[in-house]
């Protein structure tokens, strides 16, 4: 699989570290996972570049990591891999090339919601849920709808890169099928006259649907939810934890 065929290519694994994941703090999702992945054997939905399966290992018997990003995998390599935590380059929306069963599975980031389609997003749920034990915890976080509304209207936002020296500007659409794509563009950061961080441009795209189809998808895919944390206002994601009924 080619950096260019996956939504999170060389361009993200450039600044993720440093922009997109300093920008949020890895603390309040481990709690929330800490009473499922304690001592457990732990499947991660878009590793990435390790930013919650480090802490996580800490605390877990074993953590397997699944991303279709060579790039964000790489970045995770040059840091170093913990002991009990296992790479697999794979996508999600087929079934997981992964051996034996997991005690819990999370996904931070929204992961979960690149898909095309509510029924690709059953699927996938369907691939995590079949590498599960039976009554096994999935925790997620998925994009909540309300807080993308205020954004879609203005259309364009334009901030400034907290790494100093550059703005970020976001753009945000629709379609007829709840596909949101997001299109970020990243000035070069200049100092004395020299660029010392380059432009980077990247586009995503997610299904943006309300918590109740996600619930709907989530019941279809054979879990049962437990819990729904909608963070309220402007947060971003909305915190699920389901259960496997297999």
């Amino acid at each position: 699989m080619t950096s260019s065929s996956v939504q999170y290519g060389d361009a993200v694994a450039s600044v993720y570290d440093s922009l997109i994941s300093a920008a949020v703090a890895t603390g309040p999702s481990v709690e929330r996972l800490r009473p499922y992945v304690t001592g457990s054997r732990v499947l991660e939905i878009g590793v990435g570049t390790g930013r919650i399966a480090m802490p996580v290992a800490a605390i877990a018997a074993e953590v397997v990591g699944v991303d279709n990003s060579d790039p964000m995998l790489s970045v995770f390599r040059a840091k170093g891999v913990p002991g009990n935590v296992s790479l697999v380059e794979a996508d999600f929306r087929n079934e997981l090339p992964v051996n034996g069963a997991f005690d819990a599975a999370y996904s931070t980031l929204g992961s979960l919601a690149c898909v095309r389609s509510r029924e690709e997003l059953v699927g996938a749920l369907s691939h995590v849920r079949d590498v599960l034990k039976p009554g096994g915890s999935l925790s997620f976080e998925y994009y909540a709808k309300q807080a993308y509304e205020p954004l879609l209207a203005q259309h364009s936002v334009t901030f400034p890169d907290t790494r100093g020296g550059g703005l970020v500007t976001v753009t945000a659409t629709v379609d007829e099928g709840d596909l949101l794509t997001l299109g970020t563009r990243i000035e070069a950061n200049e100092e004395n006259g020299e660029n010392t961080v380059p432009a980077v441009e990247f586009s995503e795209r997610v299904l943006l649907i309300g918590h109740e189809e996600v619930e709907s998808c989530v019941a279809a895919a054979g879990f049962a939810v437990e819990g729904v944390d909608l963070g309220g206002g402007l947060s971003p994601y909305g915190w699920y934890t389901v259960r496997s009924t297999g």
